[in-house]
């Protein structure tokens, strides 16, 4: 076995000798459900139990292997450090390899994976669509040394595609020289590794790799959260030669060196840490300086928040099979953030968007959801704020 597979094998083996069950206090899939299997030393003994060979890798196997956020909130209440989200991801792939077969929700977003280059059905001509105005900013090899990197979400989810035009916007402001692939850029293979379908990752991951090396950029930065834990963690070697930043790390450093300001605006906000940039990728600063940089606002913590916020209820494909409890969690979400008594939810995710908004609309909530780069955006339109 690889090193993943190794890492799973040997944190159920811990979690065996472990009594505790902490890890179920914050699971937010447990605490839904309430059954002991899908809790994460639930799924670390059925872990266990597969590699034994005491338990067949069935169907109610891999049903319980994808009821997981991977989303490391349990981790933080976990007194042996383990990994269970890294364990629960590598299991997926270990079922798909020995023949067990994706679930159904899961096969739909696969073979568009595999037809398409993204999740969503979607032609590739589509990712393009949202851009219009921003033909000329097309990535020239060889005179950029910035891409910006949409992901499949941001381009193709219609109600979302104000995300990317607010950045693009504020790096315009800002004086930046970018430049954008359009149709050309390739599915970072998020949703892919997340399933399981380790094969259709490295497939999509060697495209795009060829892809991003061949415009010969220096920088790449993104707002999608998936797609940069996916581009810094799992690309190693991309991450070693290119400057990877999620764009809450790239306006703040733009703010720092005075080449973004915004005007007042008093208005009390909360942030949504999403899991990929937060507990995965350790970004908790950056979102938070860059809100704070605009006069009058006041930003209000929820009680959980930074390395202890709930998860949305969005990732690792929950949201496809299993929709009901997702937004059963982003609910809970929505209720700790009206507790914090502000007007706008701000989060740094397009499926934390998705998700939240959807959630909020449920629930009759008058909270507005918005990505943080369309908050800053629609300031700098509203008082004629830019850049100096």
């Amino acid at each position: 076995m690889d090193a993943e597979l190794v890492q799973m094998a040997e944190v159920a083996e811990a979690c065996s000798r472990c009594r505790c069950g902490c890890c179920k206090d914050q699971c937010p899939m447990y605490s839904e459900l309430l059954e002991e299997s899908i809790s994460p030393k639930g799924r670390n003994a059925l872990i266990r139990s597969v590699l034994n060979g005491a338990v067949e890798p069935d169907e109610r196997a891999v049903r319980i292997a994808y009821s997981c956020l991977l989303c490391r909130r349990d981790e933080q209440s976990c007194v042996a450090g383990l990994r269970n989200s890294d364990a629960t991801e590598a299991f997926r792939r270990y079922l798909i390899e020995k023949g067990a077969k994706l679930l159904p929700e899961h096969a739909a977003l696969a073979k568009s994976l595999d037809n398409y280059g993204n999740p969503w059905q979607e032609s590739r001509a589509a990712r393009k669509r949202w851009a219009k105005g921003l033909q000329d900013k097309k990535l020239v090899p060889g005179k950029t040394s910035t891409l910006f990197y949409v992901g499949c979400t941001f381009a193709l989810d219609r109600t979302l595609d104000d995300g990317p035009k607010a950045l693009a916007s504020l790096m315009d402001k800002a004086g930046v020289d970018y430049g954008l692939l359009l149709e050309d850029e390739v599915c970072c293979g998020s949703t892919a590794k997340r399933i399981g379908d380790i094969k259709l990752f490295e497939k999509l991951r060697r495209e795009n790799e060829k892809r991003i090396r061949g415009t010969g950029v220096e920088n790449i930065v993104t707002a999608c959260a998936g797609c940069f834990k996916t581009l810094e963690q799992d690309y190693p070697d991309l991450s070693e030669d290119i400057s990877i930043m999620h764009s809450t790390q790239f306006i703040s450093e733009l703010i720092a060196n005075d080449k973004l300001h915004f005007p007042k605006r008093e208005v009390k906000v909360t942030y949504h840490d999403p899991c990929h940039l937060g507990r995965h990728s350790d970004v908790y600063d950056a979102p938070r300086r860059v809100l704070l940089s605009v006069p009058g606002l006041e930003l209000v913590e929820m009680k959980s928040s930074r390395q202890t916020a709930r998860c949305c209820g969005g990732g690792a494909g929950v949201k496809t099979a299993y929709p009901e409890v997702s937004q059963k969690a982003a609910a809970k979400r929505i209720r700790e953030a009206e507790e914090t008594g502000a007007e706008v939810l701000i989060t740094t995710c397009p499926f934390c968007v998705q998700t939240l908004r959807g959630a909020a609309s449920a629930v009759g909530s008058k909270l507005k959801v918005e990505e943080l780069s369309v908050f800053l955006d629609n300031l700098s339109h509203e008082r004629g704020g830019g850049h100096r």
